[in-house]
């Protein structure tokens, strides 16, 4: 039987899901496709409701719907619930079970490059629901985290969830860390953004590594900054491959994943 998967955000177009999930498909052997959804917010009820029933049988769930979508499904699983974000939806007979492979796909781009994340620093800007997953992931791994924001109420909400410090972009400087964890959509909101747009050089100096979420640009301002001070960078496509990994395993029922196929199809995208 023909399975129909794909990405929900808004905008859509964007997305390497389809990419990458078509020919982890094909190398599979599977009758399935993935396709894009752009739905915007205002129809996210109805979309829902009709994936039901049409069917599609999953999805990966990227801005503005992480959140939102929860309210559309049937059981959350318990690290989902955790995040207080959904970025996978797997469709079982019309019953929507919703999960966050997002926090293992940014565990593991990390502990790539760190070994183990106890009682490692950790700075995280971004208030969102891949800042969510973040912070949700490094907390489980016994990280130290604090988290600043454009926006002092999103950031506050965040923290005062996982307990831990916040604070305003304008006011970075209060937060020492050795690891900078960028998971804010400013990059993708505004490809034309800068560094400072964000956050200063300065501030970039004090971390040892820095992590952007964002894969379009591969190397953001703040990735080519932190590179030229000689800081170790850890780019979006990591992050993105393995939740990728996660989000297959969910789709499938199993835990064979073509992962090399699925890593090259990433890299020849991103060129």
């Amino acid at each position: 039987m023909h399975k129909k998967y794909g990405i929900l955000a808004h905008p859509a177009g964007h997305s390497l899901s389809p990419a990458i999930f078509n020919a982890a498909f094909k190398e599979a052997g599977l009758d399935a496709e993935y396709r894009i959804y752009d739905v915007r917010e205002r129809d996210l009820a109805e979309f829902m409701e009709n994936v039901r029933h049409e069917p599609v049988s999953g999805l990966s769930v990227s801005l503005p719907h992480k959140e939102a979508v929860m309210d559309y499904l049937d059981e959350v699983d318990e690290d989902a619930r955790g995040v207080g974000a959904v970025n996978c939806v797997v469709n079982r007979g019309g019953f929507l079970h919703g999960y966050n492979t997002d926090f293992v796909g940014s565990n593991k781009a990390l502990k790539e490059v760190v070994g183990g994340l106890r009682g490692r620093k950790v700075v995280v800007i971004g208030a969102g629901g891949a800042a969510r997953a973040v912070v949700y992931g490094l907390l489980k791994e016994g990280a130290e985290v604090a988290i600043i924001n454009r926006h002092k109420e999103k950031a506050e909400e965040l923290a005062s969830e996982f307990g831990v410090p916040f604070g305003l972009l304008s006011e970075a400087e209060k937060f020492d860390g050795e690891i900078l964890a960028q998971a804010s959509s400013i990059w993708t909101l505004n490809p034309e953004a800068e560094l400072s747009d964000l956050i200063s050089g300065e501030y970039v100096k004090r971390f040892e590594i820095v992590m952007d979420i964002v894969y379009k640009p591969l190397m953001t301002p703040l990735l080519v900054a932190a590179e030229s001070m000689g800081k170790t960078v850890i780019t979006g496509d990591k992050m993105l491959l393995y939740q990728a990994v996660e989000a297959f395993k969910l789709f499938m029922g199993k835990e064979a994943t073509p992962v090399e196929i699925m890593k090259k199809e990433l890299s020849e995208n991103l060129v």
